[in-house]
C-alpha cells in the first residue's frame, strides 16, 4: 500500500481530495492518503517543491506561476486532475456594503454592485480618506483576478485607487471583523463565515463574473509524474471516482459532515452544506444568493484538466502585470495542464469543460478580452 502525503487548505473545494482519502476511494486503488491541513498556499507550494508533500489541493494559477518561476524559484508542477470549477465569492465589510446600498444601485445585480462600490471609492477619495483595502488568498489566484475584474467594472483602478493584500483563507473573516480589510475574494466557506458572523455581506459570486472559471487542482511535482506513473494513474482514478460521489446531491449531507470535522474544516456542517448546494446567505438570515454553477466538482468534464484554462490563467497573469507575455511562456503554461495523464488513468476522454468566457485564446500571442465584464454579458 503506497502512502501519499497530500496537503490541503480548509476550503469546501478540498472536498474531492478529502472524500478520496476518507471514504475509501483511495484505498480501493491501493493507495493510502495522509492528509495534511496547511495554513497558506505558500506552504503548499514549498512543501510540494521540497518533497514533504507528494501533491496537494492547489490553486491553478499557483501551479502555472511556479512552473514559470514567477514570484518565487521555478518549481516544475504538473496538473493531472482538476478538483473543481468556480466556488468563490467577493465579500464586502458590512459598513461599506451599507454605503453601497445608499448609492441607489441594485446590489442584487453584479454589474450594479460594482458601480456602487466605485461610487463609494470615489466619494472616499474626494473626502481625502485612506484607500479601501481588499484581500485575496494569493497573488497568483483566480481570486486576485476576480477582485481586480470586479473593481475595474466599477471604474476602480485596482493598482491605484485601493490597496490589494494577501491573507490566507482561514483568516479572512477575522481580518474583516478587526477592520484590517474592507473586503475579500475567497473560496467557500469563508464568505459564509463572514456573513454568519455579521461582519460582511456577499456582493457577488465568482460564477456571476467569469461564469466557468478554473479553480483548484491536484498539483504534483514533475518528478512524481516521472518516477511513479502507476501510482499517479491510480491516484487520478481514485480522485475521479470521489469527484463523481461528491457531485451527487444525495451525498452532500454526508460530505458536509465529513468536511465539518475538526481535522478538516472545523466549521458547522450546515454552512458547508449551503456552499455545496450553491445557496449562500448574502446577509444573516437573509435571502439566499444562489447559482446553479456556484461550485462544480465533477460534472460536464470539470475534472479533466483543460489546457485552454491554463492559457486563460496565463492571460490573467499578464493582464495583472505579474509577468510579460511570451510565446514560450504561454506554451509552458499550457504544458502544466495534462489531460493526457487524466485520460491514461480514467480511460475514454470526458468532454473538456468550456474555457472561461472573459478571455479567449485564438492563437499564441493573441489573447483578448470579450467586451463584457460579467458572465451574463452585461
Amino acid at each position: 500500500m503506497r502512502r501519499l502525503a497530500m496537503g490541503f487548505i480548509p476550503l469546501t473545494d478540498a472536498a474531492v481530495l478529502i472524500a478520496c482519502a476518507e471514504r475509501g476511494f483511495a484505498m480501493a486503488e491501493g493507495i493510502e492518503i495522509e492528509l495534511h491541513r496547511e495554513v497558506s498556499w505558500a506552504n503548499i507550494r514549498d512543501k510540494v517543491n521540497v518533497g514533504l508533500l507528494d501533491g496537494a489541493h492547489m490553486l491553478g494559477p499557483l501551479a502555472i506561476a511556479s512552473s514559470l518561476g514567477l514570484g518565487h524559484v521555478r518549481v516544475p508542477l504538473v496538473v493531472p486532475f482538476a478538483l473543481n470549477l468556480n466556488g468563490s465569492a467577493i465579500t464586502i465589510a458590512k459598513d461599506i456594503y451599507t454605503q453601497m446600498g445608499e448609492t441607489g444601485e441594485d446590489l442584487s445585480r453584479a454589474p450594479d454592485a460594482a458601480k456602487a462600490l466605485g461610487r463609494v471609492v470615489a466619494a472616499r477619495r474626494a473626502a481625502g480618506l485612506e484607500p479601501l483595502v481588499f484581500a485575496s488568498v494569493y497573488a497568483f489566484s483566480t481570486h486576485t483576478y476576480l477582485i481586480r475584474h470586479f473593481l475595474t467594472a466599477g471604474g476602480i483602478d485596482p493598482d491605484r485607487d485601493v490597496r490589494l493584500v494577501v491573507i490566507p483563507p482561514p483568516f479572512m473573516a477575522e481580518s474583516l471583523r478587526n477592520g484590517l480589510i474592507h473586503g475579500f475574494s475567497v473560496g467557500s466557506p469563508w464568505n459564509s463565515v463572514a456573513v454568519d458572523a455579521d461582519v460582511g455581506r456577499i456582493a457577488v459570486l465568482g460564477a456571476e463574473i467569469f461564469g466557468w472559471v478554473p479553480e483548484k487542482v491536484l498539483g504534483v511535482h514533475a518528478r512524481f509524474v516521472n518516477t511513479e506513473p502507476d501510482i499517479l494513474r491510480r491516484l487520478v482514478r481514485a480522485l475521479n471516482t470521489a469527484a463523481r460521489w461528491c457531485e451527487t446531491p444525495d451525498n452532500h449531507e454526508d460530505l458536509a459532515r465529513l468536511l465539518s470535522e475538526p481535522r478538516h474544516l472545523n466549521l458547522p456542517a450546515d454552512v458547508l452544506r449551503r456552499t455545496l448546494d450553491g445557496r449562500l446567505h448574502s446577509a444573516p438570515g437573509g435571502a439566499a444568493r444562489a447559482h446553479p454553477d456556484y461550485l462544480v466538482l465533477n460534472r460536464d468534464g470539470a475534472s479533466r484538466p483543460n489546457p485552454d484554462h491554463a492559457l486563460w490563467m496565463y492571460g490573467q497573469i499578464v493582464k495583472a502585470r505579474q509577468g510579460e507575455w511570451s510565446q514560450d511562456a504561454a506554451r509552458e503554461a499550457i504544458s502544466v495542464y495534462r489531460p493526457d495523464l487524466f485520460d491514461l488513468a480514467v480511460g475514454a476522454p470526458s468532454p473538456l469543460p468550456a474555457p472561461a468566457p472573459d478571455c479567449v485564446a485564438t492563437q499564441f500571442g493573441e489573447i483578448f478580452d470579450a467586451e463584457r465584464f460579467f458572465a451574463t454579458g452585461e
